[in-house]
Protein backbone atom coordinates (compact mmCIF):
# COMPACT_ATOMS: atom_id res chain seq x y z
CA UNK A 1 0.00 0.00 0.00
CA UNK A 2 1.48 3.67 -0.93
CA UNK A 3 1.81 5.72 2.20
CA UNK A 4 1.06 9.43 1.82
CA UNK A 5 3.04 12.07 2.55
CA UNK A 6 2.59 14.65 5.21
CA UNK A 7 3.97 17.27 3.38
CA UNK A 8 1.45 20.18 2.56
CA UNK A 9 1.87 22.11 -1.04
CA UNK A 10 -1.00 24.60 -1.75
CA UNK A 11 -2.36 24.66 -5.17
CA UNK A 12 -4.88 26.53 -6.93
CA UNK A 13 -8.34 25.08 -8.50
CA UNK A 14 -10.13 26.35 -11.29
CA UNK A 15 -13.78 25.38 -10.67
CA UNK A 16 -16.62 25.43 -12.81
CA UNK A 17 -19.82 27.34 -11.16
CA UNK A 18 -21.47 23.78 -10.77
CA UNK A 19 -18.88 22.39 -9.01
CA UNK A 20 -17.95 25.22 -6.73
CA UNK A 21 -21.79 25.27 -6.33
CA UNK A 22 -21.88 21.60 -5.14
CA UNK A 23 -18.67 21.66 -3.08
CA UNK A 24 -19.84 24.29 -0.56
CA UNK A 25 -23.27 22.36 -0.62
CA UNK A 26 -21.26 19.42 0.18
CA UNK A 27 -18.27 21.09 2.45
CA UNK A 28 -19.95 22.34 5.57
CA UNK A 29 -17.84 25.57 6.01
CA UNK A 30 -14.58 23.54 4.85
CA UNK A 31 -14.17 23.51 0.82
CA UNK A 32 -10.31 22.41 0.89
CA UNK A 33 -11.04 19.60 3.17
CA UNK A 34 -13.77 18.31 1.11
CA UNK A 35 -11.47 19.07 -2.51
CA UNK A 36 -8.75 17.00 -0.88
CA UNK A 37 -10.94 14.03 0.23
CA UNK A 38 -12.40 14.01 -2.89
CA UNK A 39 -9.27 14.01 -5.00
CA UNK A 40 -7.16 11.53 -2.73
CA UNK A 41 -10.23 8.95 -2.79
CA UNK A 42 -10.07 9.87 -6.81
CA UNK A 43 -6.36 9.30 -7.56
CA UNK A 44 -5.69 6.36 -4.71
CA UNK A 45 -9.05 4.59 -4.02
CA UNK A 46 -8.88 1.64 -1.36
CA UNK A 47 -7.85 -1.52 -1.88
CA UNK A 48 -10.23 -3.76 -2.84
CA UNK A 49 -10.22 -7.42 -0.58
CA UNK A 50 -11.75 -10.32 -1.98
CA UNK A 51 -13.66 -10.58 1.31
CA UNK A 52 -17.44 -10.78 0.34
CA UNK A 53 -16.85 -10.56 -3.28
CA UNK A 54 -18.83 -13.02 -3.98
CA UNK A 55 -21.82 -12.35 -1.29
CA UNK A 56 -24.66 -13.69 -2.98
CA UNK A 57 -23.66 -15.52 -5.70
CA UNK A 58 -22.84 -18.85 -4.04
CA UNK A 59 -24.95 -20.71 -2.05
CA UNK A 60 -24.19 -23.36 0.35
CA UNK A 61 -27.15 -25.26 -0.98
CA UNK A 62 -25.55 -25.06 -3.98
CA UNK A 63 -22.45 -27.26 -2.78
CA UNK A 64 -22.77 -30.73 -2.97
CA UNK A 65 -20.02 -32.46 -0.97
CA UNK A 66 -19.71 -35.63 -2.90
CA UNK A 67 -18.88 -33.95 -5.99
CA UNK A 68 -16.97 -31.46 -4.19
CA UNK A 69 -14.11 -34.20 -3.61
CA UNK A 70 -14.70 -36.50 -6.43
CA UNK A 71 -11.85 -35.89 -8.27
CA UNK A 72 -9.12 -36.83 -5.21
CA UNK A 73 -10.38 -40.14 -5.24
CA UNK A 74 -10.31 -40.91 -8.48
Amino acid sequence: MMEMSEKKVRTTLVLSEAVLKRLKEKSKGNMSKLANEILRNALFPKEKSMFGELKGLVSTKDIIEEEAHEELYS
